[in-house]
């Protein structure tokens, strides 16, 4: 999608672009701005690859909207609509399609499938483009929900979209505003996703799942070590952060 084109400006970029600089700035006889530009990017891979900026930045994002462990008392005559919101997928023929959609893509698909078996008359949403003259990774997702016994009458896939906006207002062109729309997407991204959907026109419900900020015995044992999964978590804070800024204008 691309949107995923505003990752590649990620914190190892601007890291090895500071360290160029420090080395120009070094081979100029600059040697004092060369030295500072040097510690101030060793300072910024600490801040970033360590567990308590990138984690609290992301704890802000995935609080906003709490995770749907519990199902709303939605009318039994009531067409309720999941949308799994594309994240990613591969083309390789030798896999299954559940094999196919990638991690994120994965845990998005998991949290969709549950609410549609425990919603009746749901209706699951499969959306996002792909290459020219490859198969979409909405109908990747279909077959996906297929193999995992999903009914093919109960799955409405959208082709055609390639970022959130394009989504959101994609399905309000298929089955208009007035339905009831269950946006499943990463925590991170949820808070800019649920911004799409009500300017769609839709009283939008979040699912979030993926989270990065987790409770728990089970989390990060070492906060001041650096890893890449902090990273990780760095970039994609960053991403919502610009692409917010981006949106506003």
């Amino acid at each position: 999608m691309k949107e995923f084109i505003l990752t590649q400006a990620n914190i190892i970029s601007i890291l090895i672009w500071l360290v160029v600089l420090a080395f120009v700035l070094y081979r100029y006889k600059r040697r004092k701005a060369a030295v500072g530009f040097l510690i101030f990017t060793v300072s910024l891979f600490y801040v970033f690859s360590t567990a308590w900026l990138p984690r609290y930045l992301a704890f802000r994002l995935e609080t906003t909207y709490p995770p749907m462990k519990e199902i709303p008392p939605f009318s039994t005559n009531e067409k309720i609509y999941i949308h799994l919101l594309g994240s990613g997928y591969q083309t390789d023929n030798r896999l299954p399609a559940t094999a196919k959609l990638s991690l994120v893509a994965q845990g998005r698909f998991v949290e969709a499938l549950r609410l549609y078996r425990s919603i009746p008359n749901s209706i699951l949403v499969c959306s996002a483009d792909g290459p020219e003259g490859t198969i979409t990774q909405a109908m990747v997702a279909r077959e996906a929900a297929i193999e995992m016994g999903a009914d093919s009458t109960r799955i409405l896939a959208l082709t055609s979209p390639s970022t959130t906006k394009e989504e959101a207002e994609d399905l309000a062109k298929a089955i208009g505003t007035s339905a009831t729309v269950i946006v499943v997407t990463d925590a991170i991204h949820m808070p800019r996703a649920m911004k799409f959907f009500t300017a769609a026109g839709f009283s939008p419900l979040a699912a979030p799942t993926n989270f990065k900020a987790l409770n728990g015995s089970v989390g990060v044992t070492y906060k001041w070590w650096p890893s890449d999964d902090n990273i990780y978590i760095t970039n994609r804070v960053l991403h919502e952060y610009f692409a917010s800024v981006k949106a506003a204008f």
